[in-house]
């Protein structure tokens, strides 16, 4: 349901304890003269709450809580309703969980709704955020700094909102009456207004760097990142280049070494991550949302991406195009790129799928299959074993240095066509790879499409490619005119329904305002 007021802590080294009730909407209270309508002294509403910079700190310690859960990116957000819905991957049908990827879903599928309400529930707290901490006595660079960072929130959840739903309300303020949830859905452009107005505040607000132990909130380098990200969607070439250029000048983040570092365990929060989710290992937390009692908060959703007989889900098989695009060009060595072997599983020699080689993983057909690689920890027997659904605590990088050149190298191309500036980040990319520069004289269309090329090779798997092919233009005829894309499946892709979600049932039902999305 939106919006969600219960707090819930983050993962890893800045998880703090929270009062379970805290930023409660406080609606039980009343000053009614009726003897027997008593007021509880030990709950905590927000006029006895927001008091201190320690309540501030909880506060929003609680709007960072959703990104982690099962239902935000521990799984559905971090799988089911990204990386299942791209070109990349083709979902094995699992009815009431794969139904996105298999554009079968339906309003009232639980996974939608899950993935929706933790959304929301960041927006909720952080207007809780930012209407109470402005009047807390308490350092000012402290303030700023947490009011900055429910603005750098606020904007990423309604950024991942309006791509994936479009038609969406937009709450800009606390929820005080019950009758303030009930508001129509907002015009896309009032939504990237607010996406771009917040992160420009959160720019202005937040710090360059953070102390170690608070790793995985955001950070100037984080805002100016999405603010550029928001200009590029919505085809504003010259402002995102600019702030995707902020970011490289700054000289604080780097390419890794080994590109591979960026999907291991034993290299978190390296110098290649602009914002990094802290993953928590939580194999016995409890599958709920954000708000509920110890909610589980390790990497969920690696059974979703696993090869089939390592999960106990449908999985998926990568797409020929994919595999054929990682083999199209060698490195300077004469070498396949790196970057195959760490993002897909296919039968090259000594191949291992976790423990066991492929030989021995995989019969007949199957042995010609392409499977997903990249997350996958090859410490366990299988995607679950041992531990659970929620046992990995591998980080998911939410931005990436790489992403983030990637991105200026496609902003300058549309702004100013092929220049140096564009050669040059792509390139940078590809260098680490060992792969050859890219020659010159390119046409800004062929540039472009090598820069699409590029980030397929470089960022698969990693939940951008269905934005990708969303704000390009080409998600429908991507799927209509190459039904193999969904072979596993079969091809049920609707022109103007599918290319973004229904709005969840229960949320139709109970605010009157709201309209269902085309299609469904």
């Amino acid at each position: 349901m939106v919006p969600s007021p219960l707090p819930s802590p983050p993962a890893k080294t800045f998880a703090l304890a929270l009062v379970v009730g805290v930023l409660s909407l406080g609606l039980a209270s009343c000053d009614s003269s009726d003897p027997l309508d008593v007021q509880d002294p030990n709950r905590l509403t927000p006029e006895s709450f927001w008091q201190s910079a320690e309540d501030a700190k909880k506060g929003v310690m609680a709007a960072y809580g959703p990104l982690t859960t099962i239902q935000g990116w521990g799984r559905m957000m971090g799988a089911i309703l990204t990386i299942h819905r791209g070109d990349i991957v083709d979902v094995n049908p699992q009815p009431n969980v794969y139904d996105t990827g298999t554009f079968t879903v339906g309003p009232s599928l639980p996974r939608l709704e899950e993935g929706w309400s933790e959304l929301f529930a960041i927006v909720a707290r952080s207007n809780q955020v930012l209407a109470n901490v402005p009047d807390i006595e308490m350092e000012q660079d402290l303030k700023d700094r947490y009011i900055g960072e429910a603005h750098f929130l606020r904007g990423l959840a309604y950024f991942y909102l309006v791509n994936m739903w479009r038609n969406v309300p937009l709450y800009t303020s606390a929820i005080t009456n019950p009758d303030d949830v009930n508001i129509a859905q907002a015009d896309p452009a009032e939504v990237w207004s607010l996406i771009k107005s917040d992160f420009t505040s959160a720019q202005s607000l937040l710090p360059e760097t953070v102390p170690d132990a608070e790793k995985g909130r955001a950070t100037w380098g984080a805002a100016t990142a999405m603010l550029g990200k928001a200009h590029l969607y919505t085809e504003e070439w010259s402002a995102a280049a600019t702030e995707f250029r902020k970011v490289i000048d700054s000289g604080r983040y780097g390419l890794t070494d080994d590109y591979q570092d960026n999907f291991s365990r034993d290299h978190l929060n390296n110098e290649e991550s602009v914002f990094e989710l802290q993953y928590e290992s939580t194999p016995n937390g409890n599958w709920g949302r954000s708000g509920t009692e110890n909610p589980q908060r390790g990497q969920a959703w690696e059974p979703d991406i696993a090869p089939p007989g390592f999960t106990s889900q449908q999985s998926v098989t990568i797409n020929d195009w994919v595999f054929e695009l990682f083999m199209e060009d060698e490195t300077t060595s004469g070498e396949t790129d790196p970057r195959a072997f760490a993002t897909l599983l296919w039968d090259y020699n000594n191949a291992k799928v976790y423990q066991t080689t492929f030989d021995a993983a995989f019969s007949g057909e199957a042995q010609n299959e392409v499977y997903a690689r990249k997350y996958l920890n090859f410490e366990r027997q299988s995607a679950l074993v041992p531990g659970s659904w929620a046992w990995s605590n591998n980080n998911y990088r939410m931005i990436r240095f790489a992403d983030v050149l990637l991105m200026y190298a496609e902003a300058k191309n549309e702004a100013d066509g092929p220049t140096s500036e564009a050669y040059s980040a792509l390139n940078r990319v590809r260098r680490r790879a060992n792969m050859p520069d890219l020659q010159s004289g390119l046409s800004q269309g062929q540039l472009r499409t090598e820069i699409r090329e590029e980030r397929v090779r470089e960022l698969a798997i990693e939940g951008h490619r269905h934005l990708d092919l969303l704000r390009w233009g080409i998600m429908a005829d991507r799927f209509i005119n190459n039904p193999d894309l969904r072979e596993n499946a079969g091809m049920n892709f609707e022109r103007n329904k599918n290319e973004i979600l229904p709005i969840p049932q229960n949320d139709i039902d109970s605010n009157p305002k709201l309209e269902q999305n085309p299609g469904y």
